[in-house]
């Protein structure tokens, strides 16, 4: 029989295959095969690799210049559990560690499940929080306040009412807002506190002490101790002068506190019509006001 080149014009014969090269090229494929990969290990347990930084380490990441080293720290502390979550509270303790790195810390706090994690861990957590309401930078204390109105102040509450006597209104807006919208968690030696911010001394007792009628008692004329002579003597002149006297606390800060007081008593008893107080006259004029509340306060139930 005729080969079929011989049989159709213009068709050309295949070369016959070189046996020897594609016996070579199919060595070569099997010696330059990868070794098979084993799954990824998400632990990074394998003898090569590094292993993962401390949670501590993480804590520390959370606030660096480099965004992907900040996710990938928030990462491993959430994966981490509550042991991320106490790591962070254990950084909040620690002496002299610069502000931006607490309040990126607290800032993780906040976004915490609290559920997830034991009474006492929960406990620990709040009270790290409480602490640093002392902070000297505002941003720190209005951070606390935050996150202590989020995750709620527990048995800190006491602490965090407190802070409404701070100069940094974010501090004293976290206050008003918590205790607000939860009134539950105010109770009777709270309330108390509350009015506290709200009194002033009399123009007579003033006159009274003022031995000399120079208008300032001095550390000899005031009978009440240093640190009582501390807090009334709020532009550290060395002696209160009538409107110290008359008002311990800042208007602006006794106007916060009765924004609480009001929205307690809209919650507690809101078929009474609520007592008037101005917070920007002097304290010492509204002593019958702070009476009145402190008669609202006695009559509430008793929990």
């Amino acid at each position: 029989m005729l080969a079929i080149s011989a049989m159709l014009p213009g068709c050309i014969e295949p070369p016959n295959r070189n046996q020897q090269r594609d016996e070579e090229m199919a060595r070569d494929s099997e010696m330059l095969r990868p070794e098979p990969r084993t799954p990824v290990d998400a632990a990074r347990r394998q003898p090569e690799d590094p292993p993962p930084p401390e949670l501590h380490q993480d804590v520390r990441r959370l606030s660096s210049d480099i965004k992907l080293e900040r996710i990938q720290a928030d990462n491993r502390l959430r994966q981490a559990g509550a042991d991320g979550v106490m790591a962070a509270v254990d950084f909040l303790g620690r002496a002299n560690e610069p502000a931006a790195a607490l309040v990126e810390t607290m800032n993780f706090l906040i976004r915490t499940e609290v559920d997830a994690l034991k009474p006492e861990q929960v406990s620990a957590l709040r009270a790290a929080l409480a602490a640093r309401l002392g902070h000297a930078t505002p941003v720190v204390r209005a951070t606390a306040a935050r996150a202590l109105q989020v995750i709620g102040p527990g048995a800190q509450r006491t602490t965090f009412l407190r802070a409404i006597a701070d100069p940094e209104r974010r501090v004293r807006w976290a206050v008003v807002r918590r205790f607000g919208e939860f009134a539950d968690e105010v109770d009777r030696p709270q309330m108390l506190i509350l009015l506290a911010f709200l009194a002033g001394g009399s123009e007579t007792e003033f006159a009274r002490l003022d031995r000399n009628n120079d208008g300032t008692l001095d550390r000899h004329e005031f009978l009440r101790g240093e640190d009582e002579f501390a807090r009334l003597d709020r532009d550290r002149s060395g002696g209160i002068d009538r409107a110290e006297w008359l008002s311990p606390v800042d208007s602006a800060v006794r106007a916060d506190v009765y924004t609480v007081l009001l929205r307690l008593h809209e919650k507690l008893t809101p078929d009474q019509r609520p007592i008037v107080y101005n917070p920007w006259a002097p304290a010492g004029h509204q002593q019958d006001a702070v009476t009145a509340w402190q008669r609202w306060v006695d009559a509430l139930p008793r929990k």
